[in-house]
């Protein structure tokens, strides 16, 4: 398998739904493959707005554009010229913030889970969670 199944999305969606519960901490959250398309997102009851999943598939996005690094890593050098052409070669669709994570089999990057809504950490939190449902 090259990528993240439609099956492997969903069980990573119910396992970060069921962290992102247990922290009461509501949050868009998305499962892309490994080019950075969306294979699953959902927006929870009670997301502040402008947290839609657009967020969280941006985190994942980045994470996968970059190779597999968290995108807490990249956030700490968003500044840096070569991502700002990133961003407007991909017109602005990465979003360099903490809350991805990136999801492998084997040494092979599959895809990313991201989630946007709370705090830095409890997305990340989130995050690992639905990543963790895949490995």
């Amino acid at each position: 398998m090259a990528s993240i199944t439609l099956d492997e999305a969903l069980a990573a969606i119910n396992a970060a739904v069921r962290k992102a519960r247990e922290l009461n901490a509501p949050v868009g959250i998305s499962v892309v493959d490994d080019r950075g398309d969306v294979i699953a997102s959902v927006q929870m009851d009670g997301v502040r707005f402008g947290f839609l999943p657009d967020i969280s598939r941006g985190k994942a996005f980045a994470t996968v554009i970059w190779g597999g690094q968290p995108s807490g890593a990249l956030a700490e050098r968003a500044g840096n010229p070569v991502f700002s052409w990133v961003q407007d070669y991909y017109h602005g669709k990465a979003v360099y913030a903490k809350g991805a994570v990136p999801v492998k089999r084997g040494d092979k990057l599959i895809g990313a889970v991201g989630a946007g809504g709370s705090s830095q950490e409890n997305d990340e939190a989130i995050a690992q969670a639905g990543a963790d449902a895949i490995r």
